[in-house]
């Protein structure tokens, strides 16, 4: 699977894709892209959701101080609630632990997508309706969250999901 990621502002809010292994570089570019729309996002001055897809990502080196910079910075610029969908449970468990440390685990939540089959594709789908399509770069046209619906459903309009964490 070839790393890629995507960093895009919707009329709903932000929209990050991360996929693949990515360098430490690629995971910079993204936080810095982040922070730079949700600062954008920001002055909008209305409430926005996020949603961030980890697409069987691979993070050697984790660095959750960045992850909980970056979920602080989100809410002080306005977030309402953001959906994280994975496809990984070990990696839910260190997303909600640092969700708990930033203190946005009243606004966040996780959506995992375990079992997925070469039949079933990966997270790319049908978030607009469109057909199935692979995902490569920046390019999302047709992008397709099979699968995803609650997620979806609850970026746009909010709702009780349960979170997945250790202290729940």
């Amino acid at each position: 699977m070839s790393a890629s990621y995507l960093v895009e502002v919707k009329d709903w809010g932000l929209h990050v894709r991360l996929q693949g292994t990515l360098s430490v570089e690629q995971r910079d570019a993204v936080a810095r892209q982040v922070e730079v729309q949700c600062a954008n996002l920001g002055t909008r001055g209305t409430p926005w959701s996020s949603l961030v897809e980890f697409d069987h990502f691979e993070a050697d080196r984790f660095r959750p101080e960045i992850v909980v910079a970056l979920m602080r910075l989100a809410r002080r610029c306005g977030q309402l609630r953001c959906a994280v969908v994975m496809t990984d449970w070990n990696w839910a468990s260190v997303m909600a632990d640092a969700m708990i440390a930033a203190g946005t685990d009243d606004q966040a939540r996780i959506f995992v997508q375990a079992r997925v089959t070469a039949a079933d594709g990966d997270l790319a789908g049908e978030l607009d309706g469109g057909p199935a399509a692979s995902f490569s770069g920046t390019d999302v046209s047709g992008a397709d969250f099979t699968g995803m619906d609650s997620a979806m459903a609850w970026v746009l309009n909010g709702g009780a999901v349960p979170m997945v964490s250790k202290a729940a």
